[in-house]
């Protein structure tokens, strides 16, 4: 069995100052035919397992855009969230193929419709396997992986524009099906890097969507670069794996079932570990491992219902290995998982740190609510419970908003001491100073208001140009049409519920009628775009608004003094309060949907 290297790129140590979170998806194939997404849903969500990665099949690529809006309803309405899509079988490989006219063209309107789709599901990854070099034709390899990159690069930017942020690449194991070898990793690695690099603000980032189960064996089935060794080769681009076993040829793959694992050569514990020991030279700082088998033999009476054993089996095992849980037994629906002292919380991880299941609405903690005096022992108090997926930060120049939050300085000193993404909300009269400035700091969102911009379309723009998620704010008053003419600039709406400067006000006047005609608003953009926005609503986000808040269509949270920081309970006592109304609230949006 192989066993793990020594870390070449970074230390146990190094790793330390930025520590690496730990997730866990499955990926769909081996319900294809067999069984309904619904059923794999149910499934995984009463695993406590929230990320599904949509692998292809034959019908996928001329299915309509509203299947792929339904499927994402559908997932949602289970608390499942498809944060990625990979092909299943080797479908666009058609730029190495030279035996005929016409394949670069079908492989290249595949690939763009495979991209359309993850913008319709609003999956943030999306790869393949580059296709296979004609074992009699392996003179043209060359000219092969020239056109495949030719065309990859072209396709970062349509990814961009269909917000996906990576665009991935599966690498394989011989040497037909580049990239396979290590050096042809770093080839592949350096030359996509380059190119994004050069046209940061139009592409998609580069990745390598990484087989654990993946490893070199020649033609007499000598192992000449094992699992680790082409792990670490794919280290500066890896941002997510699959997860299967092998057989020490590196012949079949399989699950990790009781008997898997009594065949099998990986020791997924120590994979987590090889990719922990390097966290400071991975490209994210979240790693989802999706679970990738094929199942039981399709279409047989016996062995179908098998499937879910399986499944079953397979998740517990990775959820005590892959996910580092000290109970791999826990409740359905729950996890005892905590991975890092201070992780950066996926935004649909498996579980909250406090052992609720993850759900598709983001809590955002308004930190001009919190303790100052003791900001950093209070931010893990709320990591701890589970209501910490973003930091709202209100910044107010005492002229659009008439009072003053939270500075920059104070930002910057944040900054290095938490992982949690930064959603920085503007209320400024001249909002291109401060997005600057933020750019630096390196937030993650910006918000800014359309009623302050004075070039509101050029804001948004150099706000996404920068690799920050752009928000646009609107006050109670201001009507939803604000929205049309920048959507495409767009990627989340923030409706103020009360007027902007001050917390503890009440709900003003229309705000849940607001949320609910913004939502049936943006649905109406994405059926024309394919774009999906999401709203963020801000004021009086209290116990008793939030079922309403989420049954209207909200999906991010801003919480204040009258939830996560209600004097009438701990930190943990409100947390479970805040989750308990947003599952109320879930549940009355799926009662909408099917009346």
């Amino acid at each position: 069995m192989p066993s793990q290297p020594a870390s070449k790129t970074s230390s146990a140590s190094s790793s330390s100052t930025r520590p690496l979170a730990f997730d866990l998806g499955v990926k769909t194939d081996p319900i294809l035919y067999r069984y309904s997404f619904d059923w794999l849903f149910k499934l995984m969500a009463s695993e406590g397992v929230k990320r599904a990665q949509l692998g292809t099949f034959f019908e996928l690529y001329s299915l309509p855009d509203d299947y792929f809006r339904d499927l994402r309803r559908r997932a949602d309405d289970h608390g499942i969230a498809i944060t990625s899509i990979f092909t299943a079988h080797r479908e666009l490989g058609g730029f190495f193929r030279t035996d005929g006219p016409g394949w670069v063209e079908v492989a290249r309107q595949k690939f763009e419709r495979l991209i359309d789709i993850a913008g319709l599901v609003g999956a943030k990854n999306i790869g393949s396997n580059p296709g296979a070099v004609l074992r009699d034709q392996m003179p043209t390899k060359a000219a092969g992986v020239a056109m495949y990159l030719k065309h990859f690069k072209e396709l970062m930017k349509r990814a961009k524009d269909r917000n996906v942020e990576w665009l991935t690449i599966e690498p394989m194991s011989c040497v037909a099906e580049p990239p396979t070898l290590p050096e042809e990793m770093r080839q592949f690695s350096d030359e996509l890097t380059m190119y994004h690099a050069a046209h940061a603000a139009t592409t998609a980032r580069p990745g390598y969507c990484v087989d654990i189960a993946h490893g070199y064996a020649n033609a007499q089935k000598q192992i000449i670069d094992d699992h680790f060794a082409l792990m670490e080769a794919a280290i500066p681009l890896t941002c997510e794996v699959h997860l299967k076993n092998t057989d020490a040829s590196y012949d079949s793959t399989f699950g990790f079932t009781t008997a898997d694992r009594a065949r099998g050569v990986i020791d997924v514990a120590a994979v987590r570990k090889f990719y922990a020991d390097r966290a400071s030279s991975l490209p994210v700082q979240t790693l989802v491992g999706y679970l990738e088998i094929g199942g039981p033999k399709l279409g047989r009476d016996y062995s179908d219902p098998r499937l879910e054993g399986m499944l079953r089996e397979s998740l517990q095992h990775l959820k005590a290995t892959w996910l580092g849980s000290a109970d791999a037994t826990a409740t359905k629906g729950e996890s005892s998982i905590k991975i890092e002292s201070t992780p950066q919380r996926s935004t649909t991880s498996a579980a909250s740190s406090n052992g609720h299941a993850k759900s598709p609405v983001l809590i955002a903690p308004s930190i001009m609510c919190a303790d100052l005096l003791n900001l950093e022992s209070h931010l893990q108090k709320l990591q701890d419970a589970g209501v910490a997926d973003l930091l709202h930060l209100d910044m107010m120049d005492g002229h659009f908003a008439p009072n003053l939050a939270l500075g920059l300085a104070l930002l910057e000193q944040m900054r290095p001491r938490t992982k949690v993404p930064f959603d920085v909300h503007l209320m400024v009269t001249d909002n291109d100073l401060f997005v600057r400035e933020l750019i630096k700091i390196g937030v993650e969102r910006i918000a800014v208001h359309a009623e302050s911009a004075t070039h509101l379309d050029r804001t948004l723009s150099m706000i996404r140009d920068a690799g920050i998620k752009a928000g646009l704010a609107l006050n109670p008053a201001t009507p939803l049409a604000a929205i049309d003419y920048v959507h495409h600039s767009v990627d989340f709406v923030l409706l103020m519920t009360v007027n902007p400067g001050f917390a503890g006000q009440k709900l003003a006047g229309g705000a849940l009628r607001k949320i609910a005609d913004c939502r049936a608003h943006l649905d109406r953009i994405e059926a024309e775009t394919g774009r999906r926005v999401e709203i963020e609503v801000d004021g009086n986000v209290s116990f008793e608004n939030i079922p309403k808040m989420v049954a209207a269509g909200a999906n991010e949270l801003v919480a204040g003094s009258s939830s996560v920081f209600s004097k009438s309970g701990t930190a943990m006592e409100n947390a479970k309060r805040v989750h308990a109304a947003i599952a109320e609230g879930l549940a009355a949006r799926v009662t909408k949907r099917t009346k």
